[in-house]
């Protein structure tokens, strides 16, 4: 059965909005302990005695951990309710948040937050399986544009909430109850009205799909209480070319970082106060709205004109862009914050395009079954491993050469020469993309159910 347009009044149509908007939330809060400190941190550097590598140490640990954390998430969502787990690890694992709170020194706030980083790194990927199976191909890119969107403008809203947090004593320590808070009662709401969809995918476990010494290959996803990660199912992953080259493509991509620095910098260099400082926030959320928004919509357009390259062209002109506002922004010390709110905003609408981007490149290439485990590993690891690294970088080049200098080494430098070596993306995608449609229309391969 074809499902009905995003803008249909049809109950169904309501019920997957209510659907949307708690799978948006989930996804909103899953790292609420890194939009604190980010925020924050000049108010813990005072008052724990840290310098700015510390801020690199803290955001790093937790996307190091999440990188591993993630899996075992998802594979949990074999054997329980995916709702469940969601609940768990973007709700009630907010304690952990509220518990860093009480931090008396550097070593137990660094553990509190990598412990809640841990749960919350499992979010993602599973709310982006929920939504796989809420929405057809031809409607998830909007939706996933508007999870990116609720998702930009919940941490938008929240940055300058946090900001006048400042003029507390207290205030970092308010910040981390008021998330933590919030992440518990998402997880309720999750509990009591996600409607959770069928899987539209089983690899491993669907009768017909796979021989029974294929089964046996894979073997079992949990065993003996044990989350194991499956060999096949990763190799197969990584045999695509393109997926491969993806991952590879984000992890040298230092843009992610800008906004867990952004208000430091505006702090430290610039000499504005945190409360004024956090104002970027939201109208870099607003930019990032508009960018998924209408970033969506281009790559719909483009990829229909030039299937074999609009998505990758789009990709390179991004980041291109994205390097050349930034520079703007860190190489020149405008004296008023206004000009910094046109700039991360600027920055915030190219930085949307990314997500609208890469997902639909990703389901392109990679077939139905295995999309749920690419999201994990691109997303969560690949994602979480590239904003470590380049947390820790320019944390440790802040203090050796400056801040700003090192925001324009990572977010300037690096983005731009990774959005010119994009370019030998151009093939493999063409090729790979065109082999999974023709498996896929064929009948060969597992086709994408439509609920």
């Amino acid at each position: 059965m074809t499902t009905r347009a995003v803008g249909s009044r049809h109950p169904a149509d309501r019920r997957r909005g209510k659907n949307l908007a708690l799978l948006t939330a989930s996804h909103a809060f899953d790292n609420a302990e890194t939009s604190v400190v980010s925020v924050l941190f000049p108010l813990i550097r005072d008052a724990l005695g840290l310098s700015a590598a510390a801020l690199g140490a803290l955001v790093a640990a937790g996307k190091i951990v999440g990188t591993i954390a993630a899996l075992p998430w998802v594979f949990l969502t074999r054997r329980f309710p995916r709702k469940t787990v969601l609940a768990v690890c973007a709700g009630f694992w907010g304690v952990w948040a509220m518990a860093a709170g009480l931090s008396a020194n550097f070593a137990q706030l660094i553990v509190l937050t990598t412990i809640a980083a841990a749960g919350f790194a499992g979010a993602g990927p599973i709310a982006l399986g929920i939504l796989g199976d809420l929405y057809d191909d031809s409607e998830r890119g909007r939706a996933t544009g508007a999870l990116y969107a609720g998702t930009a403008l919940a941490t938008g809203i929240a940055a300058p909430l946090f900001g006048r947090l400042s003029g507390f004593e207290n205030g970092w320590r308010y910040g981390f109850f008021i998330s933590g808070g919030i992440c518990v009662i998402v997880g309720v709401l999750i509990l009591v009205f996600l409607d959770e969809p069928e899987p539209a995918h089983r690899p491993a476990a669907a009768d017909g799909e796979m021989t029974p010494e294929e089964r046996h290959a894979l073997g079992s996803v949990v065993s003996n209480g044990r989350v194991r990660l499956i060999g096949a199912s990763l190799r197969k992953l990584f045999g695509i070319r393109t997926y491969r080259y993806l991952l590879v493509q984000r992890l040298f991509s230092g843009q992610s970082i800008i906004m867990s620095f952004g208000t430091v910098f505006l702090v430290q260099d610039r000499g504005f106060n945190t409360a004024t400082a956090a104002l970027i926030a939201l109208p870099f959320a607003l930019g990032y709205i508009v960018g998924t928004f209408l970033g969506g919509r281009a790559v719909d357009a483009v990829h229909r004109s030039r299937p074999r390259s609009g998505r990758i062209a789009l990709l390179q002109i991004s980041q291109i862009a994205f390097a050349a506002v930034a520079f703007t922004a860190f190489a020149i010390p405008w004296s008023s914050i206004a000009v910094y709110v046109a700039l991360f905003a600027a920055v915030g609408f190219l930085q949307g395009q990314y997500p609208v981007i890469n997902r639909p490149l990703i389901m392109a290439v990679v077939p139905p079954p295995l999309r749920p485990l690419a999201f994990a590993v691109s997303v969560s690891a690949a994602d979480g491993l590239a904003y470590a690294i380049y947390s820790l970088l320019t944390g440790v080049l802040g203090d050796q050469i400056g801040l700003g200098a090192a925001l324009l080494l990572v977010t300037v430098v690096l983005t731009a020469s990774n959005g010119l070596v994009c370019a030998i993306l151009y093939h493999p995608y063409a090729h790979d993309s065109a082999a999974l449609a023709e498996q896929l229309a064929s009948g060969d391969g597992v086709t994408d159910a439509v609920r």
